[in-house]
């Protein structure tokens, strides 16, 4: 085996493990983590000080950032979501009851006609991910698409998920994109 197809297979392997954690977790749990995540965020300036925030609509077992929306709604801020374009993502704006449809994998994305917005003003991206390395290394689901829209834009990348999702790096290939900062329910991590 080469080395690329090692980093591969070791990022397949610490994907199936950490779905499966973040899958057994109870409603409950969620429900406590979303709300203990939103306590450490509501200090931070540059959460205070974001007028357009990039969230994203939770699958599966992904942390919910709708608590995060909404109070950052309250406070002023427009939310935006991801839609899959062939390779990339485009940001439209979103908030509940506004119709959604289902792309890759199953993952809900706004409708076509939703506003768009241009991602280079979004403030803050609040980030979905499997796991979240100790040097700010993001592991998505594979398909690249943070990792090429990091790659051309200056938001704030704030990984946000449960605290089981944060592990020791991994080795990284060309196209990564690090995170500035993670946000769980224990607090929030910002790298350097």
């Amino acid at each position: 085996m080469t080395a690329a197809s090692d980093t591969v297979q070791q990022k397949r392997t610490l994907r199936g493990r950490l779905r499966s954690d973040r899958d057994a977790l109870s409603a409950a749990h969620r429900a406590d983590c979303a709300n203990n995540a939103l306590q450490h965020l509501v200090t931070w300036q540059p959460w205070a000080a974001s007028t357009l925030v990039g969230s994203y609509l939770p699958h599966e077992s992904e942390f919910d950032p709708s608590l995060l929306a909404q109070a950052a709604r309250d406070r002023g801020a427009d939310i935006v979501c991801p839609r899959v374009n062939g390779r990339s993502m485009s940001f439209h704006h979103w908030q509940v009851g506004d119709d959604t449809e289902v792309t890759i994998g199953g993952v809900l994305q706004p409708m076509p006609a939703a506003p768009i917005v241009d991602a280079a003003a979004i403030d803050l991206f609040l980030t979905p991910l499997l796991g979240c390395g100790d040097s700010g290394m993001r592991l998505g689901y594979g398909g690249g698409f943070y990792d090429r829209l990091f790659a051309q834009v200056s938001g704030l990348r704030l990984g946000v998920g449960f605290a089981l999702q944060r592990v020791s790096d991994w080795e990284s290939e060309a196209h990564d994109q690090r995170l500035d900062g993670f946000l769980s329910e224990e607090g929030l991590t910002l790298f350097e």
